[in-house]
């Protein structure tokens, strides 16, 4: 992956990889990011008021709130006015019921989510997008159905008339994980001085840099973990 291959019109960023980066003080690559991608970075209301309005409030996480702040005063981040509010109502509408257990829907979307994604298709645009639940719901839902399964513990039911309603109705974004804006990073020489001398450096860097997004938000494997490396460290 690269941000090279996605639309040089924008990004659209989901709240998740933001607090990802910011709690993985991985925040600072972002401006350079935006340099090498060439086009704008956006985030919606519901993301701006998930990042920034909501946490101002709590003292633990002010001053996070202020970093992404910062980031928008900065010209980083725009905030995209134009949301398209009646599709993004139909859409969470079919994704919460298309699953279900014990005769009761499974909310599963939220709308921060549905924004940044409904968003970026209306503009053929890139998401940047940690979230497993609404991914996979895009581009695999049998393997969202286990995913549930697993973590409610029981069966669940599948609609899959509602599924390819929602399939149809979104598209399909071209989704971008926080770790894979790390490997461009890296790729751009951004992370060069942190590696330790000696000729395991790079994979330290990247084992503990990747490991560290996993820990503070980023939906991704230990086996992904692994593949990265193996393509970084070519």
């Amino acid at each position: 992956m690269g941000t090279e291959n996605v639309s040089p019109i924008a990004l659209f960023f989901d709240a998740g990889p933001i607090i990802t980066l910011v709690m993985a003080r991985l925040w600072w690559i972002l401006p350079e990011l935006k340099k090498r991608f060439g086009g704008k970075f956006y985030i919606t209301p519901a993301v701006r008021k998930e990042v920034i309005e909501r946490p101002l409030n709590i003292r633990r996480f002010q001053f996070e709130a202020l970093q992404v702040q910062k980031l928008i005063n900065d010209g980083v981040f725009d905030v995209y006015p134009q949301i398209p509010t009646a599709k993004i109502s139909t859409l969470i509408h079919l994704a919460n019921a298309g699953f279900s257990s014990g005769g009761k829907t499974i909310d599963i979307i939220q709308s921060g989510e549905m924004e940044s994604v409904s968003c970026a298709v209306e503009m053929s645009a890139g998401v940047v997008m940690d979230e497993r639940t609404l991914r996979l719901l895009i581009e695999n839902s049998s393997e969202l159905q286990k995913l549930l399964e697993v973590r409610f513990h029981k069966q669940v039911d599948v609609d899959l008339q509602k599924i390819r309603e929602f399939q149809q109705q979104l598209g399909k974004p071209q989704i971008v994980r926080s770790s894979e804006l790390i490997s461009v990073a890296y790729q751009m020489g951004l992370l060069s001085g942190y590696a330790p001398k000696g000729e395991k450096g790079r994979t330290v860097l990247l084992d503990s840099v990747l490991w560290n997004a996993k820990f503070n938000g980023c939906a991704i494997t230990e086996q992904e973990i692994e593949e990265l490396k193996k393509v970084l460290l070519r």
